[in-house]
């Protein structure tokens, strides 16, 4: 069964007394963060720290995931030899700038020659990593994420970054992810003090097909998780659906005067499940 992932809450690990209050959040994912949030001169202690809160630190129910930085740099190659010692992996291993499915063929054998068993989380930064999207999100059975950085990404082609530029890019990353059959998770808001642009993002995040979205501050959690929750009234329609399909058989069914067919329900499914599963 998927896990739960709405919400990844970014914390930098050479700030370690942060790391406890990421720890205690309501966000699905803590993602401990050694790469772009970490300058070059705390490096080494960003990894330190990152291994001794995976040791230490109680995540509950949490999952852990860790941003590395990338393997063609020495400071990618020290962060993921560092990780495959340690005696507590995370349960996700996120990797920035990916730009083709070698390199996830490499992270997943160096991963599984050393007995590791975490997950794989995708960050697509680049032009050459959005064109090869869909081989990379297919590329192992250890993948179950896929994002769209768009801050290199803008950097490099010259583009802004609001929403309307970045819109077919996203479209792309989404039609990867599904034909990878991985889960799309949308690109963190930088604006952290604009809560009402922050949920509107999420509401064109999620008709889009993202299941979730990065956070970069801890007051961005709860919205995400609001908007990645399915409400009280798609909730009863959804398992309307359900209902009606289990009582009226394969093939196209009526509910509410509309015909819904077989991708309609398989969708309304995973409603329901999401909603038990929060216990909603």
């Amino acid at each position: 069964m998927n896990k739960i992932r709405r919400s990844f809450l970014f914390v930098p690990t050479d700030r370690p007394e942060r790391i406890p209050k990421a720890a205690a959040s309501p966000a699905d994912v803590v993602v401990l963060e050694l790469e772009d949030g970490v300058a070059p001169d705390n490096k080494a202690k960003a990894r330190e720290e990152a291994g001794r809160a995976l040791a230490e630190v109680d995540f509950g129910h949490r999952e852990t995931a860790l941003r590395i930085n990338r393997l063609s740099t020495r400071f990618g190659l020290a962060d993921l030899a560092a990780m495959l010692d340690w005696p507590k992996k995370p349960d996700i291993l996120m990797l920035p700038k990916v730009e083709s499915a070698g390199e996830v063929d490499l992270h997943h054998e160096l991963m599984t020659s050393a007995g590791c068993e975490s997950l794989l989380f995708l960050l697509i930064e680049t032009s050459r990593g959005l064109l090869d999207a869909p081989a990379i999100a297919r590329a192992t059975r250890r993948n179950t994420a896929m994002c769209l950085g768009p801050a290199d990404f803008s950097a490099e082609v010259g583009s802004g970054m609001d929403w309307d530029v970045m819109k077919y890019h996203r479209n792309a990353l989404v039609t990867a992810c599904g034909f990878g059959r991985i889960t799309a998770i949308d690109s963190p808001f930088l604006d952290i003090k604009n809560q009402p642009g922050l949920e509107e993002e999420c509401r064109k995040a999620r008709e889009m097909g993202f299941k979730g979205k990065l956070c970069i501050h801890p007051s961005q959690v709860e919205p995400v998780n609001r908007a990645f929750t399915p409400s009280a009234s798609e909730i009863g329609r959804a398992k309307k659906i359900v209902a009606a399909a289990e009582t009226q058989g394969k093939g196209a069914i009526v509910v509410d005067g509309r015909m819904v067919d077989a991708p309609v329900v398989q969708s309304a499914k995973q409603v329901v499940e999401l909603a038990e599963r929060l216990e909603i």
